[in-house]
């Protein structure tokens, strides 16, 4: 925010400094601006990557404008300072139908992915048969037979079961000797889709599922990756004051008005011709909006913001799984939870209102709309502009949660259960009281 306000003072001094002048009187000075800018259509570039023969990468720009307009300036010189006074829309940003197009050889980095998930989730049964086999050497070395089972060797104190990674009881394990020693995920285990583990006692290795094996297998695949916005645009309308002594630049700015929008921004990712392993990002629409903001301060120092009203607003944001991870137990169990049968998590709305009332005080604003779940924020707070960043106190906050799916009602219920906490409620709704600095909130109750 400040470089911003410091970009449009400097290019404005330097706008007087530079513009013909109307009147003569060494200590008055005018000047006006139509409209300046930058203006490309039909912008087209591609290029190769050294050294590398398929990846192949363009952007396309179907228009592009950039500018100011309406510029007006009025400038008095006194005996000790100068004042100057500065109307200006822009600047204005608008871009349509850009396109960024890539195609890459590399690993498939869902395969990559999948087998990252997958050494993750055989880590701790892993280190543990690892420690129940050495275990075993020592009981064999004791009593020149092998043991039974798992509590032959607990019992006789080779392994203590409340040792990590044992005391884990995501996992339990058995023996099959002189065969196998197993690993099997329990109810509790997180994922329990997961399949079991079995290490070979006579090789000392673990047993490779063959699909699990194919995945190191995989070779290169060259990625189609497009990422594409219909338009953006950028509107900004102020008026500056500038007020220019030998020992400080003060200012004050009104912004008007002032928006960001973005419409269809979509981002896939293809690896080769596989389709249905697509990963796709699309956001419709992104609206940034700030009214009547007034704010005042010098270049040496951080401005105090005294009024204005601003809104970010996101609908129907979307991410498609490819369904090369939808397979994956994680993610599974995550997708249920969340009710999601169609591999596509869907946000249909986030939208932030800040109204600030005086420098000191306003009103705040959050909604959160998904299929799984509904949250919804109202109320006040205080502003403290005196540090180096804005610290926000919230006041008189609630906070309304609605779970919609099944699965995050259920959720919230354990939830509750292992932490010995029950949940304030209106009827199916979760209501929570906020209060204290938002970067340290304290919810009532707890």
């Amino acid at each position: 925010m400040i470089s911003s306000i410091k970009s449009i003072i400097f290019y404005c001094l330097a706008l007087l400094l530079n513009l013909p002048t109307h009147g003569q009187s060494e200590k008055k000075m005018n000047g006006s601006l139509a409209e300046t800018g930058v203006y490309l259509k039909n912008l087209h570039a591609d290029w190769q990557s050294p050294g590398q023969e398929f990846d192949l990468h363009s952007v396309d720009i179907r228009e592009f404008r950039f500018g100011f307009s309406n510029v007006s300036i009025e400038h008095l010189k006194g005996i000790e300072n100068q004042v100057s006074k500065v109307k200006i829309s822009g600047p204005d940003l608008s871009l349509k139908q850009l396109t960024i197009h890539s195609k890459i050889n590399s690993a498939n980095w869902i395969t990559d992915e999948k087998i990252k998930r997958l050494k993750k989730r055989e880590s701790i049964p892993k280190r543990s048969i690892e420690a129940i086999a050495s275990a075993i050497d020592l009981y064999m070395v004791d009593h020149s037979v092998l043991p039974t089972s798992i509590n032959d060797l607990s019992v006789k104190q080779y392994i203590d079961m409340e040792d990590p990674p044992l005391n884990d009881y995501s996992w339990s394990y058995s023996l099959a000797l002189p065969d196998q020693i197993i690993a099997q995920p329990t109810q509790i285990n997180p994922v329990p889709k997961t399949k079991s583990l079995y290490f070979d006692w006579q090789s000392r290795s673990f047993q490779m599922d063959p699909v699990q094996d194919s995945l190191y297998q995989v070779p290169m695949v060259i990625w189609d990756y497009k990422f594409e916005i219909q338009e953006i645009s950028h509107l900004f309308s102020s008026v500056i004051d500038l007020e220019l002594s030998p020992d400080q630049t003060g200012f004050d700015i009104i912004l008007n008005r002032g928006q960001f929008k973005i419409s269809n921004i979509t981002f896939t990712a293809t690896p080769g011709s596989e389709l249905n392993n697509q990963s796709r990002i699309h956001l419709p629409e992104l609206n940034l909006e700030t009214n009547g903001v007034v704010l005042n301060g010098n270049l040496n120092s951080q401005p105090i913001i005294h009024k204005g009203r601003g809104n970010f607003r996101i609908r129907n944001f979307e991410i498609k799984i490819p369904n090369g991870l939808r397979e994956e137990p994680e993610i599974q169990s995550m997708l249920e939870t969340l009710g999601i049968w169609n591999n596509a998590l869907k946000i249909r709305l986030i939208e932030l209102d800040l109204n600030l009332i005086n420098e000191f005080t306003g009103d705040v604003g959050f909604k959160l709309h998904t299929p799984f779940l509904k949250v919804t924020i109202t109320g006040d707070f205080t502003l403290r502009q005196t540090g180096s960043l804005p610290d926000l106190i919230l006041h008189r906050t609630e906070v309304k949660i609605n779970p919609i799916a099944l699965g995050v009602r259920k959720w919230i219920r354990n939830w509750e259960k292992k932490n010995g906490k029950i949940l304030t409620r209106q009827g199916a709704t979760i209501v929570l009281r906020i209060e204290g600095s938002i970067n340290d909130p304290m919810i009532q109750g707890f």
